[in-house]
């Protein structure tokens, strides 16, 4: 459960035995960091939203890979909170037990990777902190999700700036169910500029993946016809797995596109 939190929470570059995160669990639990990183990847393997990318798992993992994926999807929100209890409860212990990292490499720039970051300010005691937590590994997981399947791409624009990249929900967050929120099929990779347009109604995507434009709502000019208009029509770049679901499309189409801009 704790190498489930740690898949959920990290950025895939983290995720090797040179992670800090991996190698404070793996000081915990009295493991290689090398053998937390193969575990974390065994579960990967069982990930519906992306395949595991660097490591690969071992072909037979445990029938526990596999079972913590169903617990998930049965209760997203109650089973991740259990996880995430268990693994800073993990993370604390072994920094209180003079944890002492391996060098960082060259490609990290801070001693707080991603799990520590998140779980830093926990308060398990609040319920409105616990939930906000909780909104942030989702996203985060959501958002390494659609930057894998979408290889760190705009679906609409090709932009390849990762700070200006959006994980961008077809139906939107607030009217998903917990499954919903993570699912890689609810999700675009737009820059920022574009996600603002999609949440807001300004543009959409039909059942054949084209950009539609709502005229209604976005007037000709100069600008508006480079920014916006100039993708009308153009079928957006389809993620390696994961599709945008039509059942999703539809919902954007009916309440957020045709809707009121906000």
């Amino acid at each position: 459960m704790m190498a489930f939190a740690l898949y959920i929470t990290l950025e895939p570059r983290e995720c090797d035995d040179k992670g800090l995160d991996v190698q404070r669990l793996a000081f915990f639990l009295h493991r290689t960091p090398s053998s937390v990183a193969l575990k974390i990847w065994n579960i990967a393997a069982y990930d519906a939203n992306r395949k595991a990318r660097g490591r690969v798992g071992m072909k037979h993992g445990s029938k526990l890979d596999a079972q913590v994926w169903q617990w998930y999807e049965e209760a997203p929100d109650a089973f991740m909170e259990e996880c995430l209890d268990l693994l800073q409860n993990a993370l604390w212990e072994a920094n209180r037990s003079n944890f002492t990292p391996e060098p960082l490499a060259t490609d990290r720039h801070s001693s707080l990777e991603t799990a520590s970051s998140i779980l830093s300010t926990r308060i398990p005691e609040g319920k409105e902190r616990t939930a906000l937590t909780l909104q942030r590994v989702n996203q985060s997981y959501f958002r390494n999700s659609l930057m894998q399947n979408y290889m760190h791409t705009c679906c609409m624009t090709g932009i390849r700036i990762p700070a200006l990249l959006i994980a961008s929900h077809i139906k939107p967050w607030k009217a998903s169910t917990p499954a919903e929120k993570t699912a890689a099929s609810n999700g675009l990779l737009l820059n920022a500029f574009h996600d603002r347009a999609f949440d807001q109604g300004f543009i959409s995507i039909d059942d054949d993946y084209r950009i539609m434009v709502n005229h209604d709502k976005v007037k000709h000019s100069e600008v508006n016809d480079k920014w916006i208009y100039e993708f009308e029509g153009r079928a957006i770049t389809l993620p390696a797995v994961g599709c945008p679901s039509h059942e999703f499309i539809e919902y954007h189409h009916k309440h957020v596109f045709l809707a009121d801009a906000a």
